[in-house]
């Protein structure tokens, strides 16, 4: 897993619906990586804890947590220097705390530049989404209050942000935030309408499954709900 991809909301599946490319190019649009003077990962470790941040191995990679378990970045050592790589839906504030806090446990300029996070006017990419209705109902279950437009496109307003999703022919929507002052929030909540679209669908399935079985001759004996959130369903003749 590269540091780009382990930056992103994966309940969203972005690689499932773009091409290697293209994810890439996408995945790196929403970094900041910022050269650092640290000459070794021992250093490196030393001053970060010093400074009152964690640093954690995962996989081949380090990672420091900026505030609470969801608000993190990593580090990567290319051609023997390392860089901080930070997400684009970190606030600023935040950064400048952790960027003032590593300088001054060091004792001298650490960041080659400070961080800037400040999001696009607007962003966009694809999701899993392909059922305009069913998208309309998650998204209602979870507080919006989506507008069908003529053109089939859907809109609703999350806090300061507008998100525009919109598609062609029977292709995944592609959904555009504009105006977001933290992407972070936006993904979480576009995490929360990934999972009740799932729901959704899966609902959706098994009337459909049900309704044939009737068709039939049979009826649903027994449904199990599995730990994954799949159903397992035993039909029998009447």
């Amino acid at each position: 897993m590269s540091v780009s991809i382990a930056l992103l909301p994966v309940a969203l599946a972005l690689w499932t619906v773009m091409s290697a490319e293209n994810f890439k190019n996408w995945s790196e649009a929403q970094q900041v990586r910022v050269p650092s003077s640290f000459k070794t990962e021992a250093e490196l470790v030393r001053v970060v804890k010093k400074a009152g941040y964690d640093v954690i191995r995962q996989g081949g990679l380090l990672k420091t947590h900026l505030d609470g378990e969801k608000n993190f970045f990593f580090w990567e050592c290319v051609d023997g220097k390392w860089i901080a790589v930070f997400s684009k839906s970190h606030e600023q504030t935040m950064l400048n705390k952790f960027t003032t806090a590593v300088e001054a446990t060091a004792g001298r300029k650490v960041f080659d530049a400070l961080p800037n996070t400040a999001p696009t006017a607007s962003a966009q990419f694809p999701t899993n989404f392909r059922d305009g209705e069913m998208l309309i109902d998650a998204l209602k279950e979870f507080g919006a209050n989506p507008i069908k437009r003529s053109n089939s496109s859907i809109v609703c307003r999350i806090g300061q942000s507008e998100l525009l999703f919109a598609q062609v022919g029977n292709a995944p929507f592609t959904v555009e935030v504009k105006n977001a002052p933290n992407l972070e929030q936006v993904y979480q909540y576009l995490s929360g309408v990934d999972e009740d679209y799932k729901r959704c669908v899966q609902t959706a399935v098994y009337e459909k499954v049900k309704a044939r079985a009737a068709e039939k001759g049979m009826v649903v004996e027994d449904d199990e709900v599995l730990p994954d959130k799949t159903i397992v369903m035993t039909l029998r003749l009447k």
